[in-house]
Parts: C-alpha cells; structure tokens; sequence
C-alpha cells in the first residue's frame, strides 16, 4: 500500500471528539460515584431519623465545605492528571487549600478551648469507626473514578491514582457527612481528613497496575 493511500484511508476513518471529553467522562463518573456511594451509605447506615433537625442547624452545612471544596479542586487535578503532559503544580496546590484551611481553624479551636475538653472534642463518639466508614463508604466512587481515569491517559500512573482517591475520598466524605452526627471541626480536621489521605493513598497504591497502559 502506499504511503498515500494509507493516509487516505486513516483520514476517511475520523470521527469526530465532542467538546471538554475529559470533564464530561469525570463528570459522569462523579454523579455514578456519588449516586452508588449514597445507596451503600443508605444500605449499610439507613437515614437518620433526626435528619430534618440536622438540616436546620448550622454546622451541618459548614460540615459540607471540606468535602465540597476538596471534590471541587480534586476534580479539576483529576481532570489533569488523566491527561499527559499537562501542569499540575496549581491543581495541587488548589487541593491542598480546603486541608489547611481545616486543620489550621481546628488548632485554632483546641487552642481556645480549656485542655480538660480538648480530647473529647477530637475524639468525639465514633472516632474509632468514623475514617473506616468513610474510606468504605469511599470505595464505589473509587472504582467508578478509577474506571473513568483508566479511559483517559494518564502518565504519571501513581499520581494519577491518588487524584482519583482524593476524589473519591471527598466524595464518600461528603456522603458520610449525611449520616454522622458529629459536629466538631476538629474530629473533621482528623479523621474525615484521614479518611480522604488513605484513599488517596490506596488510589495511589492500585494505579500502576490498574492504570498500566
């Protein structure tokens, strides 16, 4: 075959890639992650029966922001990270914001508050299940995130895989936020934090293999 017949025939087989496919195939992946994590939440929990109270307060609102900010900006490194060759230094950097910002107004508050209740306001009720609810909680969202970043291509494998776990992680953060009855910014600061870390870091860990080209 000659060279320009080959040509001919590779620029008669084009089809046509709609606009942002990257967005719109993690976007997609992110209202499947969000719609199966609530079910398992749902199945595993139930609905509190003190919901509609929950709603009227104000803390359960503010609760959402980290969640809310950490899916926002991971979402958008998620997005740069499944592509190759793309500047990720301020996606990370956006990331980083709603974890310092939490930690930093958590210290704050331990500080202001009397040492003898310090502990009880880290610890909370449920601080021995709260991470692990979470991170399993995490886990339909990170296969469907990492099925997603699977389609795209990424190169930077490991780092790929943890975008795709702090993604996730918000995610089951936020669905959890739903349930949990604690309202204390720093439980928040460390074991909702904690919870978004280790899957990240298991994202991290099942990327080189999962993601290999």
């Amino acid at each position: 075959m000659r060279t320009s017949d080959l040509i001919h025939r590779l620029a008669n087989s084009l089809t046509p890639i709609g606009s942002n496919p990257v967005s719109k195939r993690l976007n997609r992946a992110l209202s499947v992650g969000l719609a199966s994590s609530t079910a398992l939440l749902v199945v595993l929990y139930g609905i509190r029966s003190d919901m509609p109270d929950l709603l009227l307060t104000t803390m359960f609102w503010i609760r959402l922001t980290f969640p809310v900010a950490t899916l926002m900006t991971s979402l958008k490194l998620a997005g740069r990270l499944g592509r190759p060759g793309v500047p990720v230094k301020l996606a990370w950097f956006a990331v980083t914001l709603p974890f310092v910002t939490l930690l930093l107004v958590a210290a704050f508050i331990l500080i202001a508050t009397p040492p003898g209740y310090r502990l009880q306001l880290m610890l909370g009720t449920t601080w021995r299940v709260t991470t692990a609810n979470i991170v399993l909680v995490s886990l339909p969202s990170l296969a469907v995130m990492m099925h997603a970043m699977k389609g795209l291509a990424p190169t930077r494998l490991a780092l790929a895989g943890a975008g795709a776990g702090l993604l996730a992680g918000a995610q089951g953060s936020l669905v959890y936020s739903l349930y949990s009855s604690e309202m204390s910014v720093p439980f928040w600061g460390i074991w909702y934090v904690l919870a978004v870390v280790t899957t990240a870091g298991i994202g991290a860990s099942l990327a080189p293999f999962y993601l290999r080209w």
